[in-house]
């Protein structure tokens, strides 16, 4: 999805994906640039400068806003009173031309030691704030496109610019002898050195901004809107189909014909699904790839304002998850231990009175069999109680009939021809009735004493329901 231009485009998406708002009207907004950038002729006018800023690695270019950026050098009075050195210099030249000359050849010694002395310490932060000074280069380009379609943007940018065009002629200093021009760039870069040029320059525009950093604030915004626009649309071209979400009241999620979206040729699916979901079946039918589609499909709709499917319907409301749970070993967490804390975000954020879709898979099954039922059934009704949407995948038939009056039932499942397995990966209404681990093992040549072990042990609790020894 990230066809963005610019590590600004980049950022701003990656934020944009994170931050469900549950009013839409964000999203009506951003669709109309979504549309807007389909239009080659706009979007070719828009792209060049973006291209032009492109993306560079640690810029750290929203730290500027948040309060956190870069500091200018330390006594910055001792530079500026140093950069006058040579001008008083070559005004002395005419005066008297020796001392002239002398005074020139010692502000040169002087200023290149303190140059090379301090650039290291600056050298990461011009970096930065060349780039920063280039963003505002970019949001001045923007501003003088000429189209109806993103008149607002180009309002907001020539307002807030104002303040800003310093940086622009200062950056030009930071700039200078880095066009690789050969003989010409050494000429400059002893100019630099002798008039501390960099060190005046990188202070004044940290100045700038950090002085007007709501103007930069609202500059970069716009800059990385308008490049993940093009990226939506983009990523919207590529797709087979996708759909704009309608949103409603109800604690429901509806859809038809949904795909996941890092699946190249999907199974489709369509469910109405309710305030709580139990979803069984066996081993590798498509259990968890359906739960990470539905909760994906949720954040793109709340976030980018399209979905992967032919219709989607939802109510407003967070996403929040526990799949793909692992151990942790530097930290000391066990498996469990680290599920339970997964679990245990979803309950905080319900706690706290935010309505919440939390897709659970595999429920609570680092413990034992007993205790993972009755903790698992418990966490069900108490989840079925909130403010919030719940869907949990599972292996445990058990929790299909403990929770059969407060939770729909689906399934999926697998049928077995000709030696092999073969998968739908289509959800059904009901709970699932089939088993597969063990016939898994047959498929994959497991010796037969493993396999028709395990098939009589598993008929005999069935029947007796207890285990009995080897």
């Amino acid at each position: 999805m990230n066809y963005t231009q610019t590590s600004v485009g980049s950022e701003y998406l990656l934020n944009q994906l994170r931050d469900i708002k549950l009013s839409q009207e964000t999203l009506e907004e951003d669709e109309k640039l979504y549309r807007a950038m389909e239009i080659e002729e706009l979007r070719e006018k828009v792209l060049l400068p973006l291209s032009k800023l492109g993306k560079h690695d640690f810029t750290d270019s929203s730290a500027f806003f948040y309060g956190n950026h870069t500091r200018g050098v330390k006594n910055p009075l001792i530079f500026n009173v140093l950069a006058l050195l040579p001008v008083a210099s070559i005004i002395l030249l005419f005066v008297q031309l020796k001392l002239g000359i002398l005074c020139l050849f010692m502000s040169f010694i002087i200023n290149g030691i303190m140059y090379y002395r301090h650039k290291q310490i600056v050298e990461y932060g011009l970096h930065s704030v060349s780039y920063v000074a280039n963003i505002i280069n970019t949001g001045n380009q923007l501003a003088a496109i000429p189209d109806d379609k993103i008149q607002e943007e180009t309002r907001k940018l020539k307002g807030n610019l104002k303040p800003l065009k310093k940086v622009l002629w200062l950056n030009n200093f930071v700039s200078m002898g880095t066009k690789g021009n050969g003989d010409f760039d050494a000429i400059v870069e002893y100019i630099r050195i002798l008039f501390l040029l960099d060190f005046i320059s990188y202070n004044r525009i940290i100045g700038t901004v950090s002085q007007h950093k709501e103007n930069y604030r609202a500059i970069w915004e716009i800059i990385g809107r308008l490049d993940a626009s093009i990226a939506v649309a983009y990523y919207r071209h590529t797709l087979q189909a996708y759909c704009v979400p309608s949103f409603t009241d109800s604690m429901e999620i509806s859809f038809t014909n949904m795909a996941h979206p890092l699946i190249t040729d999907p199974v489709t699916n369509s469910s109405d699904l309710g305030k709580t979901t139990l979803i069984t079946g066996s081993n590798a039918s498509g259990k968890s790839t359906y739960s990470k589609a539905v909760a994906i499909n949720a954040i793109l709709a709340q976030t980018i304002n399209t979905v992967l499917a032919d219709t989607w319907r939802m109510k407003p409301i967070y996403v929040a998850t526990s799949m793909a749970v692992q151990d942790n070993v530097l930290d000391g967490d066990s498996y469990f231990i680290a599920e339970i804390k997964s679990l245990r975000r979803i309950i905080t954020m319900l706690e706290k009175g935010k309505p919440c879709l939390s897709v659970i898979d595999e429920l609570l099954k680092g413990t034992n069999t007993i205790e993972r039922i009755a903790a698992s059934a418990a966490m069900m009704d108490w989840l079925s109680n909130t403010n919030g949407i719940n869907i949990t995948a599972t292996h445990d038939i058990e929790l299909t009939e403990i929770m059969k009056s407060s939770y729909d039932n689906y399934h999926f499942t697998e049928k077995f021809k000709d030696g092999d397995i073969h998968f739908d990966y289509t959800i059904y209404r009901g709970p699932s009735n089939t088993k597969n681990a063990i016939k898994l093992l047959e498929v994959l040549a497991y010796p037969t004493r493993i396999t028709e072990q395990a098939n009589r042990l598993a008929e005999d609790f069935l029947l007796e329901r207890e285990w009995n020894s080897i």
